[in-house]
């Protein structure tokens, strides 16, 4: 019995759903797909997440349980929070543990690295997955206490992190206006932030080799070039190479930044004289001035702050 209970659990699809994502529109698309669950016969466990970081205890949960296929219905929050339940503690996670990703959010930057995608039934019938290289973070929470985070998307530094803070937190009008274009309220919540922002100095290091301290405005590590909905660095990252992408965006003043923001939109501020982009396996950030580290959407956090790559440590069908 014990035997049939493990096979049914490693075909059945435990799945996650966040009904806020996508500023609460997620709850009326996780009906539709349910629908078409029990039309198909799919075999699955799905679960409502009821607070912040309820995704993380869950995927837990269902792993401890012997699950080995998971689905997360939701955004790039709701990705963030299960990837912190599958690494917490530096745990290394089993192959047979596969990863399915139903975008269900704002933008799901994590969607948008991969050239070819399946619908829905398509993606729960799969059983392809593929590696991919996931980063950790190191740096202080807010508190002062040293912690660990892990991502899958990308972090800034900066500006972008300051321009996150609004984004995820917009209220009245800006708010029905990002419902309806995210593009729109990234762009309203960037103008906003430009408004406040002054540049900061720090210091540097790839791989070991440091870069004198210089005037900043925004560094970006990642394994996703896009963000913020259509905002992205234009560049085609590999997501199994083992490699770290870093951008970082010299001081400027805010008319230059405010002239800088439709590279960001057509993908092309590589091209720009103030941007500069590298690649590392380990990359770390010192500065004097008080900055909020961001992690795939989240305000974790203050420097000093490192980046290391986990090659290949998470299966995912997509």
């Amino acid at each position: 019995e014990d035997s049939n209970l493990i096979t049914y659990m490693n075909t059945e699809t435990f799945i996650i759903v966040n009904p806020t994502a996508g500023d609460d529109q997620a709850e009326k698309r996780w009906q539709n797909f349910e629908n078409d669950l029990k039309k198909n016969l799919i075999h699955y466990h799905a679960v409502i997440t009821e607070y912040q970081n309820h995704a993380t205890e869950l995927i837990s949960e269902a792993v401890s349980s012997g699950y080995n296929r998971i689905g997360i219905f939701g955004g790039d929050g709701t990705l963030n929070e299960a990837l912190q339940g599958l690494f917490k503690d530096n745990h290394i996670i089993s192959e047979d543990v596969k990863l399915i990703f139903f975008p269900a959010g704002s933008s799901c930057d994590f969607e948008k690295k991969f050239k070819h995608h399946r619908g829905f039934i398509q993606r729960i019938q799969a059983d392809d997955a593929i590696s991919i290289d996931v980063f950790k973070v190191q740096c202080l929470d807010f508190s002062g206490k040293q912690i660990s985070r892990y991502i899958i998307n990308n972090s800034s530094i900066g500006i972008i992190s300051l321009a996150n803070e609004k984004f995820i937190s917009v209220k009245g009008i800006t708010r029905k206006i990002k419902q309806m274009s995210v593009d729109a309220g990234a762009v309203i919540c960037g103008l906003q932030t430009i408004f406040q922002f002054r540049p900061f100095h720090a210091e540097m290091s790839l791989d070991g080799k440091k870069n004198a301290p210089n005037s900043l405005s925004n560094v970006t590590v990642f394994k996703t070039a896009h963000f913020g909905g259509d905002m992205s660095y234009g560049v085609e990252t590999i997501q199994d190479d083992g490699q770290l992408s870093v951008v970082w965006l010299d001081g400027m003043s805010r008319l230059r930044l405010t002239a800088l923001m439709p590279s960001l939109f057509t993908g092309t501020v590589l091209k720009k004289k103030e941007a500069h982009y590298s690649t590392c396996q380990q990359f770390e950030f010192r500065m004097e001035d008080n900055a909020i580290v961001e992690t795939d959407g989240e305000n974790i956090g203050t420097p000093p702050v490192k980046y290391t790559i986990l090659p290949k440590a998470l299966q995912v069908i997509i």
